[in-house]
């Protein structure tokens, strides 16, 4: 069987497993102190076939050097853990390819070219990209086997997995009537402002900018004008915000206005305000039909998450795993 694959969700469990877009962020590197394996050059078999150490140490550096960046360094039994964890990942890649293999699941060879026009309009150039696959010492052909595999893969969990998770009308409106917080939209208002801090004149500038506004003066003009906030360039506009956005005092006056009133002066730790109020949105609760799509990808995806061990389990039945490190044998 011959699938043609657009995929636009893709599951958690294929973050672990796909790591190709990594290698093109990072150097790949030489973990010297890898564990020995039974034998040279093979950290486990599974079935017929082998996950070479060569693998292993990439993934794994390249791994330590996305923890090393968010300033962890893993090390003793973090990194023994780290390890364990890469070494399971290659091998629940392998069993997952190897089923998609026996399922007769195949990619089309045009969904792996815009796969890889995806991965090389991410750099600025095409020598930039041509430059980084130097870089890691692999080729074009390398990076094609590795979409394929990891489409395949997908295409396996979408197939045996997602297209069997039913999801039924009345768990749907389970899930939307038990969140109502999760399809409301709070209130909004989008308002207006003239800053003017301490040192720039302080509660008589204000006063003096008010009293203009009363008198008829243009709000927008006068923000341009005499604003120390950056939004002054913008007439004073500060666009939509909801509670919790702003300081107690501003949001306390700016949400008790109506519709083009103007506050009075309000003083926060930034100087004093006068405030205008522009548009009001009220709370908004999204309709059942709106949403029911993106709910049920939601409830399929958890029933798909919640299958993937049994699943895991299923394969590793089927498909001998022999493991050749000694200290991550069980």
């Amino acid at each position: 069987m011959k699938i043609k694959l657009f995929f636009p969700d893709v599951f958690q469990r294929m973050i672990a497993l796909s790591l190709l877009l990594s290698t093109f962020c990072m150097a790949a590197v030489s973990f010297a102190d890898s564990a020995v394996s039974d034998e040279p050059g093979i950290i486990a078999r599974v079935g017929e076939h082998s996950i070479s150490m060569e693998d292993f140490d990439r993934n794994l550096g390249m791994i330590k050097e996305r923890y090393e960046e968010m300033g962890f360094k893993p090390e003793g039994a973090q990194l023994d853990e780290l390890k364990k964890n890469v070494a399971n990942n290659l091998i629940e890649k392998e069993l997952l390819y190897l089923e998609s293999r026996n399922k007769d699941i195949s990619v089309d060879d045009d969904i792996v070219e815009e796969e890889l026009d995806q991965i090389r309009n991410s750099f600025a150039d095409t020598g930039a990209f041509d430059e980084a696959v130097k870089q890691m010492g692999y080729s074009i052909d390398f990076l094609k086997k590795e979409i394929r595999t990891n489409m395949a893969i997908q295409a396996l969990l979408d197939q045996e997995l997602a297209a069997k998770a039913e999801v039924s009308e009345d768990e749907i409106k389970a899930f939307y009537e038990s969140r109502p917080d999760n399809f409301t939209t709070p209130e909004q208002i989008r308002a207006s402002h003239i800053l003017i801090g301490p040192d720039s004149g302080g509660r008589d500038k204000i006063e003096g900018i008010k009293a203009s506004v009363a008198e008829g003066g243009d709000f927008e003009q006068l923000a341009k004008e005499h604003s120390d906030c950056p939004s002054g360039q913008n007439g004073g506009d500060l666009g939509y915000f909801g509670r919790g956005q702003m300081v107690d005092a501003f949001e306390k006056a700016a949400f008790a206005l109506e519709i083009n009133e103007v506050s009075d002066i309000v003083e926060t730790r930034f100087g004093f305000h006068i405030i205008k109020l522009e548009e009001r949105r009220p709370e908004k609760v999204k309709a059942f039909d709106s949403v029911k799509a993106d709910i049920e990808t939601q409830i399929r995806r958890q029933k798909v998450s919640d299958q993937m061990q049994p699943y895991m389990d299923s394969l590793q039945e089927k498909y001998p795993v022999e493991i050749l490190l000694p200290e991550m044998r069980p």
